[in-house]
């Protein structure tokens, strides 16, 4: 199939891109760049997979996947692992990230023109990650630095596994409606405490209390504001964090081809895309033994 240039705010343009396409792989969800203006930022998010839907329903498209985020699942009020189940009911008052992925995945299970299917992956590692989103924490922490962090669970996947799990429910005859994508879940201190001693660096810092963390990322967002630098913060990543479920995602493990990718291997195919990209220094040893009990940690 031809590459064709695509365009969120211009149908016609996904008109040409769906022609005679059975299966729509839609990644490009509205991802806000900060947390001020949730009302905007919903509102984006909604006209733009409404605009996807409807280009796909004209294009008699048999099915989309849509590629959703762990930010739409629930935690449990009886303390176990949340599954495909756990839903929030309404849009969650945690930020604009959190509003404006419940408004789409909301948006997308309503869907009743083509079959769509929702995949909520974790934080995505690995390598080819080249403007260095999800790895960022992975990359402060090789270069020596202290990264400001709230803690929380999160869910880290290989990004090539959850490649493998899109195509797998491309080809499904009765995919699942909703899945979710995660390949451990642990606390994130004890995440940068391994990242530390795999990298051979100081200890990565206390984490900063939920309040603190949301205050200093929104302060850091008003910092960068209307200047090409980052947030030491993002708004978005300290609410996913404080706000992060543990996963069980038995399911989707199930759908990824010769079994989930053990998060040491994960960092090992960081680890070399990211020095051949010089992001991160050469290693001080060959070997990282602590990288293997990240795969002992709470898994799901």
């Amino acid at each position: 199939m031809p590459l064709t240039i695509a365009d969120l705010d211009a149908p016609e343009t996904l008109a040409t891109a769906f022609a005679d396409t059975d299966v729509v792989f839609h990644l490009a969800g509205h991802y806000p760049r900060h947390g001020r203006s949730p009302e905007q930022t919903v509102a984006r998010a909604i006209n733009e997979l409404s605009t996807v839907l409807d280009a796909a329903a004209a294009a008699d498209v048999r099915r989309l996947v849509y590629v959703s985020s762990t930010a739409t699942v629930a935690k449990r009020t009886d303390g176990q692992a949340s599954t495909e189940a756990d839903v929030f009911p309404s849009a969650p008052d945690f930020g604009a990230y959190h509003a404006a992925k419940w408004a789409m995945e909301d948006l997308a299970l309503a869907e009743d023109r083509l079959e769509v299917v929702v995949a909520c992956p974790g934080a995505c590692l690995g390598p080819w990650d080249l403007r260095v989103g999800t790895s960022a924490l992975i990359v402060a922490i090789a270069n020596g630095v202290a990264p400001p962090h709230p803690d929380g669970w999160v869910s880290p996947i290989d990004v090539r596994d959850v490649g493998r799990a899109l195509a797998h429910l491309a080809t499904l005859d009765a995919p699942p409606r909703r899945v979710l994508l995660a390949g451990t879940s642990l606390r994130l201190q004890a995440l940068l405490e391994l990242l530390a001693d795999r990298y051979g660096v100081a200890d990565p810092g206390a984490p900063l209390s939920d309040a603190d963390a949301v205050a200093f990322a929104d302060a850091e967002e008003e910092r960068v504001q209307d200047t090409p630098h980052r947030a030491a913060l993002a708004r978005e990543i300290a609410d996913l964090v404080i706000h992060g479920a543990r996963i069980d995602a038995r399911l989707g493990a199930r759908l990824v081809p010769g079994g989930l990718t053990p998060l040491s291997e994960t960092l090992d195919a960081f680890d070399a895309f990211a020095r051949r990209m010089r992001l991160i220094p050469s290693p001080q040893t060959a070997e990282h033994p602590s990288a293997a009990a990240a795969n002992s940690g709470a898994t799901s």
